[in-house]
């Protein structure tokens, strides 16, 4: 479109149809759509996200750019219709692009059903499915190695066991403090989830935790007491990750059936080295997942 500048990787965005409004954000801030681009093979996943409002654009809004119209007045209450100048109506723009099934299941709005994961079904069931899902993984070797997105990188420590990189989280526009929503993935490959960690993994651990607080602190002023710092189980993808986030980010909160508490978790196999080969875990899983399919096959979701 005129004046915009939408070219990306031989495409154009400007030309993307939407084929499918695939659903939203639980706090209403992100539309998740399904569509096309013309003159690029296969479907995309464009998500429309509404920035943070700062301190700048409140005064722009109550500038004499903005066109006020009142609708209400009660007492005094008064409801305004406001039109503020055009910059601080921007929307950040998320393209994948080709986007795969199970892509386009991660943001399709579907039910959830409740597992509860026993060691014997993790070891016949979710490790073996976890196993044959590691070919999809390149992003995240391109980001460890420093091919991607090497500017969103706030620390790296290169080791093939004891390494990881804190990196701004493609949720965050890297402005606003209180979206401020950060991950930490480890390099070693063999971690796939806190399934996998006991006693030896806990020097590295702290470490990260120690290390990532201080780089958020150092490069964003925001103190550690103002962060959640968790796993999720089941995580989105099978490199063992950290989440950081401001106590103000609602796309961050702890979700029960989804967030463990790092702390929660170093205290568990600081206590009993095998604590998570023995635990039965509990979870959320979206219907159409892959992992849920296989549940399924295995009678291990009940649905009525």
């Amino acid at each position: 479109s005129s004046g915009i500048n939408a070219e990306y990787g031989g495409g154009d965005i400007s030309t993307y149809s939407i084929t499918e409004l695939l659903g939203q954000s639980d706090d209403g801030r992100v539309v998740f759509t399904l569509g096309e681009i013309k003159g690029k093979e296969g479907p995309a996943v464009v998500l429309f996200e509404v920035n943070s409002i700062n301190e700048e654009k409140v005064r722009e809004f109550l500038s004499p750019k903005s066109e006020l119209k009142l609708k209400l007045q009660n007492d005094i209450f008064y409801v305004f219709h406001l039109n503020p100048p055009a910059w601080t109506n921007s929307l950040k723009t998320t393209v994948i692009h080709p986007a795969t099934e199970k892509i386009i299941n991660k943001f399709t709005q579907k039910p959830c059903y409740l597992v509860e994961e026993s060691p014997e079904i993790y070891n016949t069931v979710t490790r073996p499915y976890i196993l044959d899902h590691l070919t999809d993984m390149q992003w995240v070797d391109n980001l460890l190695s420093g091919k991607s997105e090497a500017d969103r990188v706030i620390l790296r420590k290169h080791d093939p066991t004891q390494g990881y990189v804190l990196t701004a989280d493609l949720k965050w526009d890297m402005s606003s403090t209180e979206n401020l929503y950060c991950l930490a993935i480890v390099e070693d490959k063999e971690l796939y989830s806190i399934r996998d960690l006991n006693q030896s993994h806990l020097p590295m651990l702290r470490e990260l935790r120690d290390s990532c607080l201080d780089a958020i602190k150092e490069k964003f002023k925001v103190p550690k007491s103002l962060l959640r710092v968790y796993f999720h189980y089941q995580p989105a993808y099978y490199r063992l990750h950290i989440h950081f986030a401001h106590m103000r980010y609602a796309v961050g909160a702890p979700v029960i059936g989804k967030s463990v508490s790092l702390l929660d978790v170093m205290q568990n196999i600081g206590l009993d080295n095998d604590y998570y080969k023995k635990a039965t875990l509990c979870y959320y899983i979206k219907d159409g997942h892959a992992l849920s399919e296989t549940l399924d096959k295995h009678g291990l979701i009940v649905r009525d």
